[in-house]
């Protein structure tokens, strides 16, 4: 009977070390097998190719040109495979912050206030100065931005980059526009009306991109009190970049290296075939506009793409926001500066030389 107790004892102490032995077993296998599907899960994200958001608007003309003369392959890529196009009514800021777009071609301006509040992205290149206007009614008697002083003025909404462009410039002339000391009163339209309350003189001035501003001035509707792309203030100041979101940068550092690139060099050839490039753009419906009003705005913007630049772009944009109220008072200016900004291992500062496309231009004009 003793002998019968102390095997069963025995078994018994031989089980539980067997069950002890198998869920410690079990406990590194699920351990390696969370970090396999983790290192899986991150290989299959590299797999999927970068989203680049692009619009209709004019000084968005890179990126359609890096498209339509194959930059993009130039640099060993392949489309829906490294990159793919997409588009939407949504905002680049939207965009970027819900995935739906990794890349996205944006004002400077515009994504301060939203990186100010947790956007996850950065500026990786300076693409042109230029595209905005204050445009005065042509018969509003108006003359230049000191003129302003108690007018009304139509923006499409605001903390948008033609408000503070607006707000910038009337600053420079010791016109408030803020809060505490409003000499102005703006007036919110959707875009599309924007021309119409101008026409009709239900503002006496409207801020606005082009090539809606240029074509209006074209055809008599407005007078340029004040061009982004000629002003002293900020002519030689970035007015649009690209911005990456922070996941692909930290993930994807080499291929967005190579669509920076491939976009970098469209905007240099861009700046040195201004009217071939308006006309390219218009012929493959990348915009709606008219041609000879496209290659006369284009002549005032310069696109030479930098990276230093856009970092100066931006620390100069946040510095002034912070003076006129439009970024949080507790911001560290510089600090917010240095974390929405990214240089990319092989990524030049800039291009200089004559840029041959990889396809024959002429070819995709129709």
């Amino acid at each position: 009977m003793k002998k019968y107790k102390k095997h069963t004892i025995l078994l018994s102490m031989i089980l539980v070390a067997a069950l002890f032995i198998n869920g410690c077993s079990n406990k590194g296998g699920s351990k390696e097998t969370d970090i396999k599907t983790e290192a899986i899960t991150t290989e299959a994200a590299k797999d999927e190719p970068i989203k680049i958001l692009y619009g209709a608007g004019l000084c968005g003309i890179p990126i359609h040109i890096a498209k339509q003369l194959q930059f993009f392959e130039e640099e060993g890529l392949k489309e829906n495979v490294d990159y793919t196009y997409v588009t939407s009514s949504t905002s680049g800021v939207e965009m970027l912050s819900t995935k739906q777009a990794d890349v996205s071609f944006g004002l400077v301006a515009a994504m301060l206030a939203p990186l100010d509040n947790g956007l996850e992205a950065k500026t990786v290149l300076g693409i042109h100065t230029g595209c905005i206007q204050v445009l005065a009614g042509a018969k509003s008697g108006i003359t230049d931005v000191k003129g302003l002083k108690g007018k009304k003025i139509g923006i499409e909404a605001l903390a948008s980059s033609p408000h503070i462009v607006t707000q910038r410039a009337l600053a420079n002339v010791g016109i408030g526009s803020t809060g505490e000391n409003m000499q102005v009163e703006f007036v919110v339209f959707p875009k599309a009306d924007l021309p119409i309350a101008l026409k009709e003189g239900k503002v006496d001035a409207i801020a606005i991109g082009d090539p809606q501003a240029s074509i209006l001035v074209k055809d008599g509707d407005g007078i340029s009190l004040f061009n982004s792309a000629t002003s002293d203030l900020l002519k030689d100041e970035y007015c649009c970049a690209l911005w990456a979101r922070n996941e692909i940068i930290d993930k994807e550092p080499d291929k967005l290296a190579k669509i920076v690139t491939a976009i970098q060099k469209a905007s240099v050839w861009i700046d040195q075939n201004k009217d071939l490039a308006a006309e390219i753009q218009l012929d493959n419906k990348w915009v709606v506009g008219e041609l000879d009003v496209d290659q006369h705005t284009l002549k005032d913007y310069k696109y030479l793409p930098s990276v230093s630049g856009v970092q100066a772009a931006l620390t100069r944009n946040i510095k002034d926001m912070k003076a006129l109220g439009l970024i949080r008072k507790d911001t560290d200016a510089d600090t917010l500066a240095k974390n929405s900004f990214a240089r990319l291992d092989g990524v030049e500062d800039e291009i200089t030389g004559k840029v041959t496309p990889p396809i024959d231009p002429n070819s995709q004009l129709k």
